[in-house]
């Protein structure tokens, strides 16, 4: 009799979590986590089938130049396209959080929800594992900081110790050197800096006699802004430490692929607890088009 009813308590306790999870999981999903950056710095695709094995691209370079012809045009030129297959394979990983019998039976006995703080827990160390991996890179990943065969140059001058001058100079030649590598077809519009430079260039003014910020200054002054009209991002990290990274935010030259987001499975009864597992597949960032990023050295010590 007695297995009978620790048997009913354990079917009761897992219908309760089951009638709560979806609840639980709607609040903990829409917490903002300000220090997470990956889903504002890189495009996200989620259009995969959540099981893909990997994904496969082609990168392509058009190949031909127009010129002047004869009269009978049988020397017209033509145009090519060069195309390259990469594949991608897909990652998992996973994360989950429970409740022990006594937190269930407590919170039953009350007429009150289960506490949602471990669901937050593990959305929260998803979000890390993937904001990690996507920028900074991982157990021989590579990242957007990170990645082999990015063009890097260096700073003339610290963002602390430059003057406004220098540090336009450093930003600008970036922004410069990506537009002449791609033949003017692609123009950065994101820079990520060191913290330390970036709070330089946020509190730094132009002269004593000046309200203006070095910031300001640049967010006016930069070739990306004067030339298209529209503002340059411009963002600070922790995890970078010398270097700038200067990068044209698209899908077209950089991407995450995400075919299942954090996707929580059913409860399941585990010895004294119920357990919510949850898993999540993703794919290293892709860097399609590695001459529209450019590394610059030096700017923060």
């Amino acid at each position: 009799m007695s297995k009978q009813f620790q048997m009913l308590d354990a079917q009761a306790a897992l219908g309760f979590v089951v009638s709560q999870s979806s609840h639980i999981e709607r609040e903990v999903m829409a917490i903002p986590y300000p220090e997470i950056r990956y889903a504002e710095m890189v495009p996200v695709d989620t259009s995969a089938n959540p099981f893909a094995a990997s994904v496969t691209f082609f990168t392509q370079d058009a190949v031909g130049r127009a010129k002047f012809m004869n009269g009978k045009g049988d020397d017209v030129p033509l145009a090519n396209i060069m195309r390259t297959k990469f594949e991608q394979g897909i990652l998992d990983a996973g994360i989950g959080y429970e409740f022990s019998l006594t937190e269930i039976g407590q919170a039953q006995m009350m007429g009150m929800s289960l506490p949602n703080e471990g669901a937050a827990a593990a959305r929260l160390a998803y979000e890390q594992l993937v904001d990690e991996v996507t920028l900074n890179g991982a157990d021989g990943i590579e990242g957007l900081y990170n990645t082999t065969g990015i063009t890097s140059a260096a700073a003339g001058a610290t963002f602390a110790a430059g003057t406004p001058a220098q540090v336009l100079a450093a930003i600008n030649t970036a922004l410069t050197a990506i537009m002449t590598a791609t033949n003017g077809i692609d123009m950065a519009n994101t820079v990520v800096l060191p913290l330390a430079a970036y709070s330089a260039l946020a509190t730094r003014q132009l002269d004593v006699t000046s309200d203006v910020t070095i910031m300001e200054f640049i967010q006016r002054a930069n070739v990306y802004t004067t030339r298209t009209g529209q503002r340059l991002t411009i963002i600070g990290d922790h995890r970078l430490t010398t270097k700038m990274v200067v990068y044209k935010r698209d899908p077209s030259v950089l991407k995450l692929h995400m075919p299942m987001p954090l996707r929580f499975l059913p409860p399941q009864y585990v010895n004294l607890s119920v357990r919510v597992p949850g898993m999540f597949r993703f794919a290293p960032l892709s860097i399609r088009r590695p001459k529209a990023v450019r590394y610059v050295t030096g700017v923060a010590t």
